[in-house]
């Protein structure tokens, strides 16, 4: 998976004086330091590759340093252990669209507002670094005790997510017989992203154009929406 960021290579000075030099050598003397992000981020890319091509079991803290060109006294001043780094990694990587901002167009729609957020997160989830991740963890979840505690920890640290917010909006406007927000998001989300995210998961499908993402979307909120609308209001 390609690092985000400046990497060692980008960040090497060429020597001036010598413009036909093959740009793989390196001048001479010491590398440029990185800034303490540009390091978080490489140590994260190297955690990803370690994953998915070792295993949990297997990505030693010596993997990590080669793969990341950081020592690893560098990688436990960021992460105090083995299992920190892969709670943030999964955490920052993967957990992160449940609470990311989608910014809509002003004064839309409500049901082309809900079409607007699920395309949001389809567009993030469905990209191939963060896929590459999903597989990975579905590849150690079974046998790994401690992805397992990962994944159970984040998922307990909270659940509100933009497709419940506008959910519970619509419940607070009155406009939508709406009695579980977390519930009715849950089964929204599988009906549209979810079976994006099993198709390209198993490899069981081609890949989808953006607008054929959109307009599946579409069909899904609208007939969501129509099974609502037709619930009548629980009266208390």
């Amino acid at each position: 998976m390609p690092a985000t960021g400046a990497t060692m290579s980008d960040l090497v000075l060429s020597h001036p004086r010598e413009p036909e030099e093959c740009p793989e050598k390196r001048c001479p003397g010491r590398p440029p330091v990185l800034e303490g992000g540009e390091r978080r981020e490489l140590i994260l890319n190297a955690a990803c590759q370690v994953l998915d091509d070792h295993g949990y079991h297997n990505a030693s803290m010596d993997k990590l340093a080669h793969l990341s060109g950081m020592s690893k006294k560098t990688i436990y001043q960021m992460f105090a252990s083995k299992e920190d780094l892969f709670r943030t990694l999964i955490s920052e990587r993967l957990f992160d669209i449940k609470y990311m901002a989608v910014q809509c167009p002003p004064d839309i729609a409500p049901e082309a507002e809900l079409v607007h957020i699920l395309v949001t997160i389809a567009t993030r989830v469905l990209a191939p670094d963060r896929m590459c991740l999903v597989r990975a963890i579905v590849g150690e979840i079974r046998d790994s005790a401690e992805i397992r505690r990962i994944m159970h920890s984040i998922e307990l640290c909270g659940n509100c997510n933009q497709i419940e917010d506008w959910l519970l909006r619509q419940q607070a406007a009155g406009t939508l017989p709406i009695d579980d927000a977390e519930d009715l998001g849950t089964g929204l989300f599988n009906m549209t992203v979810g079976k994006l995210i099993l198709g390209e998961l198993f490899h069981s499908r081609d890949l989808v154009a953006p607008d054929e993402i959109e307009a599946n979307i579409r069909r899904w909120v609208r007939i969501f929406l129509a099974g609502l609308s037709a619930i009548e209001p629980v009266r208390s």
